[in-house]
């Protein structure tokens, strides 16, 4: 076996910061692309045993990625193949400009079944030119379509898979050239760092409100973490710190935690998105030690220990819940959900207690 670690550059330098629809157009990165393309480098230095060639789309933003994580360490070769998609009239309009669907495509673009038979082609040659593992770094649009293809995905929807900046998808290749994808749009590391989290914040438009919330979320979250690590009971903790920095990020819309999450998994952590998605009506597992179980506990119980941006008990908080819920369209169906809620939040305040004070919990 072998895999093809196939990578979306890192995030371009837009003129005048306006995000635009780009195919051959040749911008370079900005400087979150570049810490992008390193953080690559650290990984992949880490993962592999060996120098693992490189090769890359000849565009700038691809190249650039591609010599930033090498550093030196290999060879890059350029592949035409991996040239992004020529998106027609699309070429360089503004995002906010374009009204585009799922499936909608620039009449005057190259199609995305011409792009698909141009990538598997190029990654053909590539892999019968490497031996073991091999990293190739192109871009957004053409790397959906070789992997709704290996998928057996619709091509008028590989938009919607996941490719964040700097991400990168693992397809595993076989002795027999079959490839199968074991992993899909995720970033080198398993969660976002602070930097990242105020960088999403501003993208999706958090409000100052929220983000105080939010803040205060995780310094709860802290505060349990920390006890648990103490009484033995380890987490990752950069996952429950973005997970309570981020569990908001779109409150104020419905099913927030479920919008929350489809986001974090478009930027390329599922298991930040798993917490976030968990975080608003966590229904309590039978078994507490299954994967990210405390991790998404933690950051649920912090969020219940804290009204606006104050710390506070369990009962004052869903006793201040409660007074909205009576005042809803529905209040009896309301306050029937918020019981359900009250129920849920003590049994894990009572599970997290059990294991700070040195039990196994339930």
């Amino acid at each position: 076996m072998r895999n093809l670690y196939l990578i979306r550059h890192g995030q371009v330098a837009f003129p005048d910061n306006v995000p635009r629809c780009i195919g051959c157009t040749d911008l370079s990165l900005d400087s979150r692309g570049q810490k992008q393309a390193r953080e690559l480098g650290a990984f992949f230095r880490q993962m592999t045993a060996s120098h693992v060639p490189v090769f890359s789309s000849p565009l700038a933003r691809a190249l650039e990625t591609a010599v930033l994580l090498s550093k030196n360490h290999t060879t890059v070769y350029m592949e035409e193949g991996l040239r992004e998609l020529d998106m027609g009239e699309w070429e360089n309009v503004p995002m906010s400009q374009l009204k585009k669907t799922l499936e909608s495509w620039p009449e005057t673009g190259e199609s995305r079944e011409h792009g698909c038979m141009r990538i598997k082609e190029a990654i053909e040659r590539i892999l019968d030119k490497a031996e073991g593992d091999v990293i190739c770094v192109a871009h957004a649009g053409i790397n959906s379509c070789f992997l709704a293809w290996l998928q057996g995905i619709s091509l008028n929807i590989s938009r919607g898979l996941p490719q964040p900046y700097g991400g990168f998808s693992r397809i595993q290749v076989d002795n027999q050239g079959r490839m199968e994808v074991k992993e899909l749009g995720i970033m080198p590391k398993a969660a976002p760092d602070d930097q990242e989290c105020f960088h999403i914040w501003n993208h999706y438009g958090t409000t100052e409100r929220i983000r105080r919330h939010c803040q205060a979320v995780c310094r709860q979250a802290e505060k349990l973490a920390e006890r648990l690590d103490v009484s033995g009971h380890k987490s990752d903790r950069q996952i429950i710190r973005s997970g309570a920095l981020l569990h908001d990020v779109v409150r104020g819309e419905k099913d927030h935690g479920k919008k929350g999450a489809y986001i974090l998994r478009r930027e390329g952590y599922p298991a930040v998105a798993e917490v976030i998605r968990r975080h608003h009506d966590l229904e309590c597992p039978k078994k507490p030690g299954e994967p990210l179980w405390l991790e998404t506990a933690v950051v649920y119980l912090a969020d219940k220990q804290v009204e606006e941006d104050q710390a506070v008990s369990l009962d004052k908080r869903f006793a201040d819940s409660r007074k909205r819920c009576e005042a809803s369209e529905n209040p009896q169906a309301a306050v029937a959900a918020h019981e359900r809620r009250y129920r849920q939040a003590k049994e894990i305040e009572k599970i997290i207690q059990m294991y700070i004070d040195g039990g196994q919990g339930i």
